[in-house]
């Protein structure tokens, strides 16, 4: 028996010996699909009306790996893909990113790849006319190894299968060239920059052009840069090799991929774009990227200051985001904090039974089901934006109902570039499935539930009566002081 154990093993070392001495699969480049995935990866296919899972084992993911002409690929917190354009290029997408497979493949057209957010790195075929479209440039590129770093300007904080609801926020794209060349064509002051290998831009959105006359052109200064010392950085020291590496569809269909790369975006990314500018570009950039949206830029020396001490300042510090997915009934409605002072509350609307959610880096998620939300987002203690929010699927339209209560809200189809304004009056946003399109519509009656619209936060509550009692204190403050203040008088006047 023991014999017959030692063989078994040994068959089993031999087997296991054997697949990991095996060499890498090479990459593909007759074919566009994804050659890699860790983590979660979703795709949309230009069939299905939204993004769907892609199995973790690629062996097993079917279709789904395989693209075409106007598929959406999208990675979430700690994840990653790499993937092969037919006869294009090769490319390593980081955490938090979405973009579009250009429509029409190979050397014998010019491509169009869209990116929405996220970090693409980029390896080209020597030859291709390729086009990379963000929401602040056009990239076009001569054979070239090249970086896209997009901060997104959009913050989602609710999502439905068909929506992104959230606010508009300071953007930019910042690309960095390795080797190569990259013409740039900013989207709206149409000027233009070229790069070549060493050099690093960024590309501006409005917001961020009017800190400073210099940006006007919607482009900061240009960078230089060690290219083999800047990719080790920002991707890892195996991914380096791709400098060696000619781009002949040879050489990268013998590639054997980018390995275990850095897919880590990192923090503060608006600030890194403007490293080496002066200190008062660096704060205004800096709180701008703190605060997550436009119109909160402290500028130095702009302190407010009561005469009878400060002022209010709600503490959210003891609050914490939701890191796990969850289910809700119809019963009851779930509070919870998405971070930057935004608060959510949810349930499975009236006979859904139930409707999942899942929180990621750019708010709340509706993964499935048909769902009540209502968010509310605080400037301290005050209502800085509240709006109600429904979804729910009728045949082949998938319906989002907002009432906007506060604020300035905006909307966007998931993967797409564009966004839009949400009116201020109830209105349903109707995706169409079959067509790929969504329009306004009048919201259908008791779209939104009345315990919607009655429901009160928690922490609304909260802050209210803890700044009711510091102001209470602070007027009783005022009283003494003004009373100290006439008694002076008096005495004066005495004498």
């Amino acid at each position: 028996m023991k014999t017959r154990n030692k063989s078994v093993f040994i068959s089993i070392l031999v087997i296991v010996t054997l697949l990991f001495s095996l060499p890498a699969q090479a990459v593909d480049l007759s074919a566009t699909e994804i050659t890699d995935a860790k983590g979660r990866v979703e795709v949309k296919k230009t069939v299905d009306a939204v993004f769907k899972k892609l199995h973790s084992n690629l062996k097993l993911a079917g279709a789904m790996k395989r693209l075409d002409g106007g598929d959406k690929v999208r990675t979430y917190e700690k994840s990653a893909a790499e993937m092969a354009l037919k006869d294009t290029c090769i490319l390593g997408v980081k955490e938090q990113s979405i973009f579009e497979v250009p429509q029409v493949l190979g050397q014998e057209a010019v491509k169009q790849l869209s990116a929405q957010q996220g970090t693409i790195l980029f390896k080209v075929v020597t030859g291709s006319n390729f086009q990379v479209q963000t929401a602040d440039v056009i990239a076009g590129v001569k054979g070239t190894l090249f970086e896209l770093d997009i901060v997104d300007n959009f913050v989602s904080m609710i999502e439905t299968p068909a929506l992104q609801i959230g606010v508009v926020t300071a953007g930019a794209t910042n690309v960095n060239v390795y080797k190569g060349e990259v013409e740039l064509t900013h989207r709206g002051t149409g000027q233009r920059r070229s790069l070549k290998a060493g050099e690093g831009i960024a590309a501006l959105s409005s917001p961020l052009m009017k800190i400073d006359q210099m940006f006007s052109s919607g482009f900061t200064p240009l960078r230089k840069f060690n290219p083999a010392n800047l990719l080790t950085q920002n991707f890892g020291s195996s991914v380096a090799n791709l400098l060696n590496l000619d781009a002949t569809i040879g050489n990268l269909s013998g590639f054997s991929g980018l390995g275990n790369f850095n897919s880590s975006l990192g923090a503060n990314r608006l600030t890194s774009i403007f490293s080496g500018l002066d200190d008062r570009i660096q704060k205004a950039v800096g709180a701008l990227d703190k605060a997550g949206r436009v119109g909160e830029i402290i500028r130095e020396g702009m302190e407010v200051k009561e005469a009878f001490g400060p002022g209010y300042q709600a503490d959210f510090s003891n609050f914490h985001r939701e890191t796990r997915g969850f289910t809700v009934s119809e019963n009851r409605y779930k509070e919870l904090y998405l971070g930057e002072k935004v608060f959510a509350s949810c349930k499975a609307s009236t006979g859904s039974r139930l409707a999942k959610f899942e929180p990621i880096a750019e708010g709340l998620q509706l993964t499935e089901g048909n769902a009540m939300i209502r968010v509310h987002r605080f400037k301290n203690a005050d209502t800085d934006i509240e709006f109600l929010a429904s979804y729910y699927a009728s045949g082949k339209d998938l319906v989002t109902t907002i009432k906007v209560l506060k604020g300035e809200l905006y909307g966007r189809i998931p993967g797409n570039l564009e966004h839009f304004r949400v009116p201020d009056q109830e209105m349903a946003f109707v995706y169409n499935t079959e067509t790929g399109q969504g329009n306004w519509a009048k919201a259908a009656p008791g779209a939104i539930e009345s315990d919607l619209s009655s429901y009160q936060f928690n922490v609304a509550k909260r802050l209210s009566e803890e700044k009711a009692r510091h102001d209470k204190q602070s007027n009783e403050k005022k009283k003494e002081l003004g009373k100290k203040v006439l008694n002076k008088i008096k005495i004066k006047k005495f004498w």
